[in-house]
């Protein structure tokens, strides 16, 4: 985990960073939860701080119980979903804690982060290697697209589930933020997936395409190991069939809940017989993803029902019966990474690495 360009002052160790978990979602708070309960089991001593626009009684009696400092949303947050990120990340900065790290909702701990983030220094920006799958890996397409400059390019997408940050990297920040307002943007979000153009498929591409720029190709980055440091469980194949053996006797420190989340489960029974058999895929995948597994410990603390929670399926309670939690769901990865593979050879449903002409013009540097 080498920073992409090297400086003067990569060695030693980074103080903890003061961790923020932001969800506006009323079914998202059960991630977070999750995530807040298992930072404080695994990482102790850790600043952890939620914003949660519109936070219930409830929610902040939890969070009081829980050792989680309830941080009311900035004035300057104009965005929803994830293109909060660099707002958030700035407001946090101004308040004064630095370094600080972003942690997805839909990830859990299963042991000390601080062992990932503390060999590198403040200034070397933390993020995550984007699931295997991912489009358009190792490509500059992010960020021409967003008609810049290539400076230099990643070998693997970025994945912003995990973000650290200093102040330092306010350049980057003010850049991203101000490319998340963007119009072009804006209008990409209203359109399906395949027709965004990749630099504008969500928030961590745009981030993407600034590091890959060559006003911020010498921010020193370093990205945490997909299926090593962090596993991205985007459906049975984003943790692989070879990232699962290795993690076999054990996680990853991160699961990430990619996707679907276990307790937001497909209602079964409906539709027509293709939707029942993706229905039933779904339900099982959810059986079996490791982020239960890693969650499991900390079920208790949730403090709400966990009806969710499988083997729900007759498939799942069999393949359950695997020891190893990254194992279990091997024929489903077989399957998937068939099929996944296929749809990559013919160019079904693959996001484009252009954009249209008016879409490149105009962007904030």
């Amino acid at each position: 985990m080498e920073p992409t360009r090297a400086t003067s002052s990569t060695s030693g160790s980074a103080r903890p960073p003061v961790v923020v978990l932001y969800d506006d979602r009323p079914d998202g708070l059960t991630g977070l939860k999750l995530a807040a309960l298992s930072l404080r089991s695994t990482s102790p001593g850790l600043d952890v701080r939620a914003i949660v626009p519109g936070a219930g009684e409830t929610f902040r009696a939890w969070a009081s119980a829980n050792g989680v400092t309830l941080v009311e949303p900035p004035r300057t947050l104009h965005a929803t979903g994830w293109d909060v990120k660099p707002t958030v990340l700035l407001h946090l900065l101004d308040t004064g804690a630095d370094p600080v790290l972003w942690f997805d909702t839909d990830i859990v701990a299963t042991r000390d982060i601080r062992a990932l983030l503390a060999p590198h220094a403040p200034e070397v920006l933390i993020a995550a290697e984007e699931y295997f799958w991912g489009y358009h890996q190792g490509s500059p397409a992010r960020t021409t697209t967003l008609g810049l400059d290539v400076g230099r390019v990643l070998p693997r997408s970025l994945n912003s589930g995990v973000l650290r940050v200093s102040s330092v990297h306010r350049p980057l920040l003010e850049a991203w933020a101000r490319v998340l307002a963007s119009p072009a943007y804006t209008a990409a979000q209203d359109a399906p997936i395949p027709r965004r153009p990749i630099a504008y498929l969500g928030d961590q591409e745009v981030l993407g395409g600034l590091l890959g720029s060559r006003t911020h190709a010498d921010v020193p980055l370093v990205q945490l190991r997909r299926g090593v440091d962090i596993a991205q469980c985007f459906g049975p194949s984003g943790f692989t069939v070879a990232e699962r053996w290795a993690a076999r006797d054990r996680l990853p420190a991160l699961v990430h809940a990619m996707g679907r989340k276990p307790w937001n489960r497909p209602e079964a029974g409906r539709g027509g017989p293709g939707r029942r058999l993706a229905t039933w895929w779904e339900q099982v995948h959810l059986d079996l993803t490791p982020y239960v597994e890693a969650a499991r410990p900390h079920l208790d603390g949730l403090d709400e029902p966990i009806d969710w929670v499988g083997p729900l399926t007759r498939s799942g309670r069999l393949l359950a019966r695997i020891g190893s939690p990254a194992l279990r769901e091997l024929p489903l990865v077989l399957v998937d990474t068939s099929q996944r593979g296929m749809r990559r050879a013919l160019g079904i449903r693959q996001v484009p690495a252009e954009a249209a002409p008016s879409a490149a013009r105009g962007q904030p540097r």
